[in-house]
Order: C-alpha cells, then sequence, then structure tokens
C-alpha cells in the first residue's frame, strides 16, 4: 500500500514539476514576439484492481499543448495580407501622385496654359523678339516637365523591380526556414517529444510570409505541412520547397529594349512567369501599380505629349518664318529663293512616335536655333500677319485628342484625377483593413497570449501542489517505515 502510495505522490510530484516549469517558460516569454502559451495537459494514470475495489494510481502527463487555434491562424494571416496590400498600395500611389501635385507646385497643366498663353500673346505682338524668346522657354519648360513626369514614372517602375528581386530572396529565404522547421518539427515529434517552440517559429515564418502573398497552409493525408501561394501553387512541401526567381523581362514595343521589368518564377520552371497571378500582399500591390496604374499614366502622358507635338506642327508648318523672301517679277513670295528656310518648319522635333513621346519630346533644331524660325504668319513678309500663332493658341481649347474627343487640359486632368481617386480609395482600404488586423490580432492573443496574472496564479496553484504530493511521499516514506518496524 505505502508504494502505490508512493508512486502516486511521485507522479503528482513530477507533473507540478513540469507544469511549474511550462508556466515558467511561459513568463519568460510573455513579451517573446509570435511565442503560443503552453499549457500541461493531464489525464488519470490507468486504475488497476484490488480485492474488490478499483484504485487509482495517480496522474500522467498526456501532453504540452499550444494554445492554438487553426482557424484564428488562418484569418489573422489572411488579415495581414490583406491590410499589407493596402498599405503597399497605398504606398506606391503615393509616391505616384506627388508627380501630378497641382496644389503644391507649378503641374503641367498650369504649363500648358502659360505655353498656350504666350502664343496668345505673341499673336498680339507677332514683331517682338523678346515674346519670342517667352514661347520657346516656355516650350522647354512643357518639353522638361514631360521629361520630369516620364522620368519619376520610370523611376517608380524601377524601384518596384528593385523591391520585386529583393522580396523574391526574402521569400525564399523563409521558404527554406519553413521546410527546415518541418523536418525539425517530424523529428522531435516521431521521437514523442514536443515541438511547441519550433511550431511558433514556423508560425512566425508563415506569417512573416503572407505579407507578401495570400498563402494556404494545410497538413495533408501524411502529415505533411504544405504552403501553397494563393493562384500560384505550392511553395512548401513538407521539407522540400520551390525556390522563386527574379527575372528582366523587356516589355514588347518598348522603343529601348534594355527598359525590362521584374518578373518572377519558379527556378524549375523559369519560363512560365507566375507574375500576374500574385494578387495580394506587398507583391501584389507592386505589381498592380506597375501593371495598371504606370502603364496607364504612361500611356496617357505620351499621348498628351505626341497630340501636343503633332497639333502644334501641323499648324506651325502652314506659317512662315519671321524671315524676308524674294519676290518674283510679278511681287510674288517665292520660298524656295530665300537664303534659309522660311516654311515647313516644325515646332517640335520630328518624327515622334507615340511610344515613350514623353521621354523624346524636345524643341526642333530650327526653333532651338534661332527664334525669328517661330512662325506667326500665314503668308510670307507680313510680319504684322498673327494667323499662326492665334491658331496655335486656340489649341488650348480644341479636341485634338482621343480621336477629337478630349482638350489637352482635359486629357491631363483626367489623369490626375484618376490616380487621385485611386489613392484616396486605397488610403480608406487601408484604414478598414487595418482595423480588421488588429481585431484579428486582438483575437489571437486572447486565445495563444500570454496573461502575467493568469500564470502567476497557476505557478501558486502549481507550487501548493507540488508541497502536497512532496507531504504524500513524506507520509508514504514514514508508513514505510512504520512497517518495517514491526517486523521481528
Amino acid at each position: 500500500m505505502s508504494t502505490d502510495l508512493l508512486n502516486i505522490g511521485k507522479s503528482g510530484l513530477f507533473t507540478a514539476k513540469q507544469s511549474m516549469s511550462t508556466t515558467s517558460h511561459n513568463i519568460a516569454n510573455a513579451n517573446t514576439e509570435g511565442f503560443t502559451r503552453q499549457e500541461v495537459k493531464t489525464e488519470n494514470a490507468p486504475a488497476k484492481y484490488e480485492s474488490s475495489f478499483v484504485v487509482g494510481t495517480g496522474v500522467e502527463i498526456q501532453s504540452i499543448k499550444r494554445s492554438h487555434d487553426e482557424m484564428v491562424e488562418k484569418k489573422l494571416n489572411k488579415s495581414i495580407a490583406s491590410h499589407k496590400f493596402n498599405e503597399e498600395r497605398t504606398n506606391q500611389l503615393g509616391h505616384v501622385e506627388e508627380i501630378f501635385n497641382e496644389v503644391n507646385s507649378e503641374g503641367m497643366n498650369k504649363i500648358l496654359n502659360r505655353f498656350f498663353n504666350s502664343f496668345r500673346e505673341l499673336s498680339n505682338q507677332p514683331e517682338n523678339e523678346t515674346i519670342r524668346n517667352v514661347v520657346k522657354e516656355n516650350a522647354k519648360i512643357v518639353v522638361n516637365d514631360f521629361h520630369r513626369i516620364r522620368q519619376n514614372l520610370d523611376d517608380i517602375r524601377t524601384g518596384i523591380s528593385s523591391k520585386v528581386s529583393k522580396s523574391v530572396d526574402h521569400i525564399n529565404l523563409l521558404s527554406k526556414t519553413v521546410a527546415k522547421l518541418n523536418k525539425e518539427i517530424n523529428v522531435e515529434e516521431v521521437a514523442g517529444a514536443m515541438a511547441n517552440d519550433l511550431r511558433d517559429q514556423r508560425d512566425i515564418a508563415i506569417r512573416t510570409l503572407t505579407e507578401y502573398f495570400p498563402l494556404t497552409t494545410y497538413t495533408d493525408e501524411k502529415g505533411q505541412y504544405n504552403v501553397s501561394v494563393e493562384g500560384v501553387g505550392s511553395l512548401v512541401s513538407g521539407g522540400n520547397y520551390q525556390e522563386l526567381q527574379a527575372g528582366t523581362k523587356a516589355k514588347n514595343g518598348d522603343a529601348n529594349k534594355e527598359r525590362g521589368e521584374s518578373e518572377i518564377f519558379f527556378a524549375s520552371r523559369p519560363t512560365h512567369a507566375i507574375t500576374d497571378k500574385i494578387k495580394g500582399g506587398t507583391l501584389g500591390a507592386q505589381l498592380k501599380t506597375r501593371s495598371e496604374e504606370l502603364v496607364t499614366l504612361e500611356r496617357q502622358v505620351d499621348e498628351l505629349a505626341h497630340g501636343l507635338v503633332l497639333s502644334t506642327n501641323a499648324i506651325h508648318r502652314r506659317g512662315f518664318a519671321n524671315h524676308p523672301v524674294p519676290l518674283d517679277a510679278q511681287g510674288n513670295p517665292v520660298p524656295n529663293a530665300a537664303p534659309q528656310k522660311v516654311t515647313g518648319i516644325n515646332f517640335f522635333k520630328e518624327p515622334l512616335d507615340l511610344n515613350r513621346a514623353s521621354e523624346y519630346i524636345k524643341l526642333s533644331d530650327e526653333v532651338e536655333s534661332d527664334v525669328n524660325n517661330i512662325a506667326t504668319a500665314l503668308e510670307a513678309n507680313k510680319p504684322g500677319d498673327n494667323r499662326v500663332a492665334l491658331a496655335i493658341s486656340k489649341l488650348q481649347h480644341e479636341k485634338v485628342l482621343g480621336a477629337g474627343t478630349t482638350t489637352f487640359e482635359e486629357q491631363y486632368l483626367k489623369s490626375v484625377s484618376s490616380i487621385g481617386l485611386q489613392a484616396g480609395k486605397s488610403k480608406i482600404d487601408q484604414e478598414q483593413s487595418q482595423g480588421i488586423l488588429a481585431q484579428a490580432k486582438s483575437f489571437k492573443e486572447r486565445i495563444s497570449g500570454v496573461s502575467l496574472d493568469e500564470e502567476a496564479a497557476n505557478m501558486i496553484k502549481y507550487q501548493n501542489a507540488y508541497e502536497a504530493s512532496a507531504k504524500v511521499i513524506r507520509a508514504s516514506d514514514e508508513m514505510f517505515k512504520a512497517v518495517i518496524g514491526l517486523l521481528p
């Protein structure tokens, strides 16, 4: 009987000791990021029969479990991916929005208006060389602003491609870490040990991964932990992972084929890009901005530059420069007899392709070299003729873009308002997703977080249990000694 009592006390002592150790582990990691509270799960030891009675034999530790809810974890990961997408979208669209800032800086709309107004002023004083210089300088400002916009858009595109490449390197490192942890967890648990801390480390790695794109995690029938990218495919399967690769791919139709973009591939399938399949997380936000807003804005700005060049030149070529033209015997001007070109002069340089027009727009060599080559007159030898300058100034309010459906100002404001609406929507989405994420984190914290008050109470409870079990052992020992003392 005393031996049975000793074993019961011993089981209680060991269980209380392990419970205190687990509680101490919880307290020590109360502020550790990603730590999940652990709890000792016990069950009564198998009973045994003595005479006609069923007698208890103590307590056994069933397991040391994490306070973990898989569904809550998946909801948290989904919230992280959604918030990171909106956060990065707001960040990227904010950069784009700054390019077209019409409030705090002199934007393209004001610059274009000043350009046309200078032609209107020139039409009032067509012989004034000073005003001709003003027209030229305003035209240069227009050209430089087109270059600025295009360069800034290219810089954002380059920055996104650089971020994509760095993200892929970090994703590969995290995927390798998850695969490694899968192996270690399997080894520990096959040996009968608890791999709770390793599982916490894996959860942290998955949470970091899901910042880049939405993930699906599951355990298959073989007990292997798998990670898949939504809409793409498997990334980690048990102890194996698929490496991603970022490569440069030139865009079809680019005038400069050296301008490429980072595309994402599986290293094992380098011919099949998965870039367009990534729809969430920071990567999804960056790729969406690059493939949608940047492409749209670049096209619209190119159309604006291309339309400005063609419409201005079409009128300017019909006019005559401010140079004398020889007359024939009947007193008619003979332009071909002039010592220099006097008509058919382009204001902007041509030819100019629509693709990347905003990058390559510039003044013609004739206008750049001599402001008197700016045509104002529709007839030769009539310096007071202002019809060409007046016609160019009227382009400001004519529908010359979009197959005759929109003006320069309408086209530009359409681009500005579009990016403004997208940026505003993104900020609202970010605020909403931030609230949802905070709620998901709070819910997980209630389930998995460590409460120091609760753990302190548990420590006292297990300490008392330990002392009580020690007393059982001591009483058993005394009973055993008493029995020995009764022997002859």
